[in-house]
């Protein structure tokens, strides 16, 4: 892959600090580019005099600037050919995809509080359903074979009318029913991600997603954050530079909590349909509003024809159900459901009749519920790392049902295993990070269990911080 002059201009953006030489600075602006993936490994840089001209530089400062790449270890250069990155730009193949989920999923003994995973308890409306289905379903057509592989028409007209009072002007024909929306994530971005092209994401994010890129033959781009969230002018620019085919955005973000502005989620529609980059909107927790503000769906600003939105019950009712749903045009959505079905002849026909009346009958109410919990969850949590003494730093979250917890004094590996030993895993920075190191000495806290389990959670993960 070739990047020109004009490309690496666009994509460098500010990259004059103000401090030492200008030919540092360029050089250390490179390397930026590389770490976050804005520049992979192998890409052909242009040649000295094209970028000097298109920097509006002396050709000494890019020449001394490549030096300096040179003796980092970062460009490798051939006679006669064009200086390429090296090696050293392999760092985003730092952890391998199961790795990374392990993570969040860890396996052995039964933990005395699982938090390392955010799957909530089911909501009282599952468990009275599973105690009795045949209540639950009275009235619902019979089940047939037991199988719905193309989707329960009965939940589609469903999560149609669902779509539709968010803004969403969706038609059955537009709607793929899913596994869960992790499997509806996996079928996106396999579909639309093309081999060795990038996919932007935030530049921390789902470990879930890491998978579906690696099986789609492509590579993860950062977008850049901040502590409030993603920062849309940079990313704006980045998706003008890049032109990714797949940008994957969260709702409420995950493992953050944090959520774009109105303003800033339609500047990062647009930016995004400019270039025709398709962006994943993942709205499974955009429901679950703590401030108390709705989010819009990135679907109803304008240029919200190149939007896939996902959704489902996981996150509101319960992870067991695993039923999910993808919202795209018609044409791919033919070729998703029809994939979907040959990998697993689709979601059991009982939950998707289940989830139907859960949507139409259950759906808001569950909400108020969830959130309600959550916010007592939230408030108990806070409250034992205050009578802990812990010195931990976080920002409430906007929605969703995590906390991302800073360590002051680093060493979040170390006490993650420490944390999973005493039976209170936590999942580390690192199983989020798109870039190895961005995320810092964070863990992720989510507070979906009840206040007493939160509680008696952050006393045993005090004394591993001792």
């Amino acid at each position: 892959m070739r990047t020109t002059a004009d490309q690496l201009r666009d994509v460098l953006d500010h990259w004059q600090s103000g401090t030492g030489p200008l030919y540092a600075q360029l050089a250390d602006a490179i390397v930026s580019l590389a770490e976050a993936g804005s520049l992979d490994y192998g890409t052909k840089l242009p040649s000295e005099r094209a970028l000097a001209t298109s920097l509006h530089l002396s050709r000494n400062t890019v020449t001394a600037a490549y030096q300096r790449l040179r003796d980092e270890e970062w460009l490798e250069v051939r006679a006669g050919a064009a200086p390429t990155l090296g090696s050293r730009a392999r760092g985003l193949d730092a952890m391998s995809d199961e790795d990374r989920f392990a993570k969040i999923l860890p396996t052995g003994r039964a933990p005395l509080v699982s938090l390392s995973s955010a799957c909530p308890p089911p909501a009282p409306i599952v468990t009275e359903a599973l105690r009795d289905p045949g209540a639950m379903l009275d009235g619902v057509p019979a089940l047939g074979t037991g199988y719905a592989a193309l989707g329960d028409p009965e939940l589609v007209s469903a999560i149609v009318d669902h779509l539709r009072s968010r803004g969403i002007p969706a038609e059955p024909d537009e709607v793929v029913v899913t596994a869960g929306g992790q499997q509806a994530v996996w079928l996106a971005i396999t579909a639309v991600a093309g081999p060795q092209c990038p996919v932007a994401l935030e530049s921390v994010t789902y470990p879930g997603v890491f998978d579906a890129i690696s099986a789609a033959g492509s590579r993860p781009l950062a977008l850049p954050m901040t502590p409030a969230g993603l920062d849309v002018t940079a990313s704006a620019k980045l998706l003008r530079a890049a032109r990714p085919d797949v940008a994957y955005v969260t709702t409420f973000h995950n493992p953050t909590g944090t959520a774009m502005a109105e303003e800033d989620a339609a500047r990062l529609v647009a930016a995004a349909s400019a270039v025709g980059t398709t962006v994943i909107d993942d709205r499974i927790t955009g429901d679950l509003a703590l401030d108390g503000q709705v989010r819009r769906p990135l679907a109803t600003h304008e240029g919200g024809e190149n939007v896939i939105t996902i959704g489902g019950l996981s996150k509101v009712f319960w992870g067991g159900m695993r039923i999910g749903w993808l919202h795209t045009n018609a044409t791919l959505a033919a070729q998703l459901r029809h994939r979907k079905a040959a990998m697993d002849l689709g979601s059991p026909a009982l939950f998707q009749r289940l989830a139907y009346r859960f949507l139409t009958e259950h759906y808001e109410e569950t909400v108020r519920w969830r959130i309600e919990s959550m916010r007592e969850s939230l408030a108990a949590t806070v409250e034992a790392i205050d009578e802990h003494g812990l010195d931990w730093r976080f920002t409430q979250p906007q929605g969703g049902p995590c906390l991302w917890v800073e360590l002051p004094d680093g060493g979040v590996e170390r006490f993650a295993s420490r944390a999973a030993d005493a039976g209170v895993p936590v999942a580390p920075a690192s199983a989020f990070e798109v870039v190895p190191g961005a995320a810092g000495a964070h863990f992720r806290l989510p507070f979906y269990l009840p206040p007493e389990e939160m509680r008696l959670g952050v006393k045993v993960l005090a004394q591993r911080a001792a």
